[in-house]
């Protein structure tokens, strides 16, 4: 709720604090005694505009029904730490909520000390990851930029000739320069993105990336796509949510 009340200020918009019920509050003094106890827990008074809504349900499906007001422009969850059962369940929730909703969604980790200053993107040079990378820089737009790549050698332990890695970075490399001048003519501040490659397994380039600059905000988009492609980039996030610890914005491909 904190970095959701910092997020409202800094970006001039309303905040809703959703609480799933399991059954329906009946009783109107139930309901206000409710509301009473949910602006404690958010330091909010009845003048700073904070709304609250009471969907019945389970929370995942609650949340992610609430996400798709038409006046709802991010969701913010959280945590997504896996060290207990509890921590599990609450992972599978934040999963349930990314596959059922398509808006933008915030999973915070850490408490907000500050804006975000620094953005950490990676990409697979697909159309779903510059809108993601386009929706990020236009909503943080004092964030600086790092995009990222992890890339490896096909069939790599049956090759043996340097000339096939260097010939693999460099065709990597020109990939990335054409990707990052496509997203600057369609965003200018983003000519002063700065990228990356790292050779590696998907999420290496993140994980690398994070341990420079542990409080930047990771940006990826995967949910939303189709098929294989829709299984290994799901994956990719889902593994990152489990193993980082920084905040993580994930968008539906094709919906900044």
């Amino acid at each position: 709720m904190d970095r959701a009340r910092q997020l409202s200020l800094e970006l001039g918009w309303g905040l809703r604090a959703v609480h799933a019920l399991e059954v329906e509050e009946a009783d109107h003094a139930e309901r206000a005694a409710l509301e009473r106890r949910m602006r404690q827990c958010v330091m909010a008074g009845p003048e700073d505009g904070v709304e609250f809504a009471f969907p019945v349900g389970s929370p995942p499906r609650a949340v992610a029904r609430c996400g798709e007001a038409e006046d709802v422009d991010l969701l913010v969850v959280g945590p997504a730490r896996y060290n207990s059962l509890g921590d599990y369940l609450m992972g599978t929730a934040v999963d349930y909520i990314l596959r059922h909703t398509a808006k933008p969604v915030l999973v915070v980790k850490n408490r907000p000390y500050q804006p975000y200053r620094s953005i950490i993107a990676g990409t697979d040079f697909s159309e779903a990851s510059a809108d993601a990378i386009l929706a990020a820089a236009r909503l943080f737009p004092k964030a600086s930029v790092h995009i990222v790549h992890s890339w490896h050698v096909p069939f790599d332990g049956w090759q043996q000739d340097r000339y096939v890695e260097g010939q693999s970075e460099a065709g990597f490399a020109a990939q990335m320069e054409q990707f990052v001048a496509a997203l600057a003519a369609q965003e200018p501040r983003l000519g002063d993105a700065t990228h990356e490659l790292v050779r590696g397994a998907p999420g290496d380039a993140v994980r690398r990336a994070l341990e420079l600059d542990p409080a930047a905000l990771v940006v990826a988009g995967s949910y939303g796509a189709s098929g294989l492609r829709q299984a290994v980039l799901g994956s990719v996030v889902s593994d990152l949510l489990r193993q980082i610890d920084a905040d993580m914005l994930v968008l539906t491909p094709g919906k900044p």
